[in-house]
């Protein structure tokens, strides 16, 4: 291989290694990207197995009393075992990054990563011989050759994943993260398991055209009693004592020029499925009974509404929607 291939070949294995895992976490969840990782894990230490096994032959070890000859091959047993250590060890430091700092932080690591491996790749395979003072150089320009390269690639990463994720929701919902909220709110034990309906809290959204937030003095109605020692319970009871509002950070929006009546959708699809109007959310806002950290689910872009409008027989003049 020529020595110039090296840095090119290395972007090449880590955008394919990050990529994909990436892609897996977002789309199959944690338990996808372990198995993910395991699997990778588990293929190094089978190929680490049979080149140990060439390794004992070649010394002439027998088995069951018998010499058994493999092909020669051309990796030796170090490197395999030193691929298991590398690959478990970014594994876990990816996946400790990511819960620590999040995406943002981790492709930025993986992109640093790629940076790193360029320069080191462009120091394996020096061009040619020549003086330290030449190959120092060499050395400098193909190591910011390398850091321009990859803020580029991170650019044009980003730019093609945001066009392709204006067709392919799983895509642009990677740029579309659960926000923070000022008190965390999870909702599996109020809905799972304390099975309070949606309605319950918020309670105009089979009357107006919004779903309210429930007020403070709503929430403090049980949990003056119920886990007071929570820790966001306490910033709860603190908001309530001081009068001051919480600022709670909307998670879906649609655009202005664009009017959406919930009384109206909640209603036609509690009669035509004959379910309870809660049971309708979960159409365009998913399982949220089941999110610890509420996140958009549905891409809500102007297709997916006129989808539904002509699945549901409803109008699709431009004027149902837009002022």
């Amino acid at each position: 291989m020529p020595r110039m291939l090296i840095p090119i070949v290395a972007v090449v294995v880590v955008a394919a290694f990050f990529l994909p895992l990436g892609y897996v976490f977002y789309v199959a969840g944690q338990n996808g990207t372990v198995v993910l990782g395991v699997g990778i894990i588990v293929a190094i230490l089978v190929v680490a197995g049979f080149r140990a096994l060439e390794g004992y032959l070649r010394d002439g070890g027998e088995i069951l009393g018998g010499r058994v000859s493999l092909p020669q091959g051309v990796i030796p047993f170090w490197l395999p075992s030193l691929a298991v250590i590398i690959v478990v060890g970014t594994l876990l430091g990816l996946g400790g990054l990511f819960i620590v700092a999040g995406h943002n932080a981790t492709i930025i690591l993986g992109i640093l990563a790629i940076v790193g491996i360029l320069v080191v790749g462009a120091s394996l395979g020096r061009i040619g011989g020549g003086d330290m003072q030449a190959r120092m150089r060499a050395f400098v320009l193909i190591t910011t050759l390398s850091i321009v390269g990859g803020g580029f690639l991170l650019v044009g990463a980003i730019f093609s994943a945001k066009v392709a994720g204006h067709y392919f929701w799983p895509i642009d919902q990677v740029f579309v993260a659960a926000p923070e909220q000022p008190i965390a709110f999870p909702h599996p034990p109020h809905v799972e398991r304390a099975g309070i309906d949606c309605v319950f809290c918020h309670r105009t959204v089979g009357e107006a055209a919004s779903a309210s937030i429930p007020p403070v003095q709503q929430c403090m109605f049980c949990h003056q009693v119920i886990a007071t020692q929570s820790e966001e319970v306490v910033k709860l009871a603190s908001a309530w004592s001081t009068g001051e509002p919480i600022a709670w950070v909307r998670v879906h929006r649609l655009p202005d020029h664009v009017r959406f009546v919930h009384e109206s959708h909640i209603t036609f699809f509690s009669e035509k499925d004959n379910v309870p109007p809660s049971a309708v959310c979960s159409v365009c806002h998913g399982d949220v009974g089941g999110m610890t950290q509420v996140s958009q689910v549905e891409q809500l872009q102007m297709g997916f509404c006129v989808d539904c409008h002509r699945q549901n027989n409803a109008p699709t003049d431009c004027t149902t929607c837009h002022y």
